[in-house]
């Protein structure tokens, strides 16, 4: 029997080994990332498994970062929740890749807000910018007395080529906006934008009730927002923003930055042009969006589980607008299929 366990013994520390070599060669070949992104070469020298979004990113890095940067519009009296979201997000990804911050608000930040935003992100590039009054307050063409009158009016009635990305889609409150789809329509008439079903404009039908024609109401919550500055500096969009800012309903109506920003989108973009963050936890004012398990994007994400007082899960609230977009994302590949056949 000891015999027989000595020369049993090879085959199996054999199998061992080529077992432990594969392990290590599958962790050296996983991607890396530096403290710093280096400018031309990917990641080196990360202490843990890269998250990405997609297997393809996994294969096949990006060479260098992008040229961005985080813009965070914020009062001095938020210092608090926004210094606690900046240690969060320096955690989960900036300390990887040292994207700069830069702080907006339509008066000086304080002292105190600098240092509580530095000791959040100790090694993070910032730079804090003051919004001018003349493009933060009433332009002079706008009557504030109609403007403050329409909103007590309102209180009583209740490489991918990706341009633009969302984690929440929902929808707005019709008593915001109830002109701003007629305008939308109106400009794109004028400026000869086909945004019927069947144009080559595949995402405006994202928008658009198919029993009724009119604004469905679902658009990108803007509260988080990625976008290319190319979108929001072309003059195709100067020439919309100015057409609708000429309304004056962004004071007599409640027009906001997000159902415009989505519409602009709509204008201009495919829907390939568009990315669904699945894989981002984020949380606003109770509304919630954590990776589902399906996904299998959550990596190191901390969420809560079901609603409760304090979070609600809006992936399957009543005014999520996600079954729909998941629903034209898949129309939109199915036509494509179609016209290559």
């Amino acid at each position: 029997m000891p015999a027989l366990l000595k020369v049993a013994r090879k085959p199996i520390l054999i199998v061992v080994f080529l077992v432990a070599f594969m392990f290590m060669y599958h962790i050296a070949s996983i991607p890396k990332v530096s403290n710093k992104m280096q400018s031309v070469a990917y990641y080196t020298g990360y202490d843990e498994r890269a998250c990405l979004p997609q297997e393809f990113l996994q294969k096949n890095p990006p060479s260098k970062k992008a040229k961005a940067a985080m813009v965070i519009l914020v009062r001095n009296k938020e210092r608090e929740a926004i210094a606690e979201t900046l240690v969060n997000f320096e955690d989960k990804f900036n300390k990887n890749f040292d994207y700069p911050y830069v702080f907006l608000n339509e008066e000086p930040f304080t002292e105190e807000f600098k240092t509580a935003m530095k000791a959040a992100a100790p090694k993070a590039t910032m730079k804090f910018g003051l919004v001018p009054k003349s493009q933060w307050s009433y332009p002079p063409w706008i009557d504030q007395s109609l403007a403050q009158e329409s909103r007590r009016k309102m209180d009583e009635s209740g490489k991918y080529n990706k341009q633009y990305g969302f984690v929440v889609t929902l929808l707005e409150l019709r008593e915001t906006i109830p002109s701003l789809w007629k305008y939308v329509e109106d400009y794109a008439k004028s400026r000869r934008i086909d945004i019927s079903s069947e144009s080559s404009q595949l995402l405006f039908p994202y928008f658009r009730d198919k029993r009724t024609g009119d604004f469905n109401l679902c658009h990108f919550w803007s509260n988080f927002e990625i976008a290319s500055l190319n979108l929001w500096r072309s003059p195709q969009y100067r020439d919309f923003f100015n057409y609708l800012d000429q309304t004056g309903n962004f004071f007599y109506e409640r027009w906001g930055d997000a159902p415009v920003h989505s519409l602009a989108a709509g204008l201009f973009l495919t829907t390939d042009q568009i990315h669904y963050f699945e894989d981002i936890g984020y949380q606003h004012d109770l509304y919630r969006h954590c990776p589902s398990k399906a996904s299998n994007l959550s990596c190191r994400c901390d969420c809560p589980v079901g609603t409760n007082d304090k979070s609600i899960d809006h992936d399957k609230h009543y005014d999520t607008c996600l079954p729909q977009w998941l629903k034209h994302v898949k129309n939109v590949e199915k036509k494509k299929v179609s016209w290559w056949l």
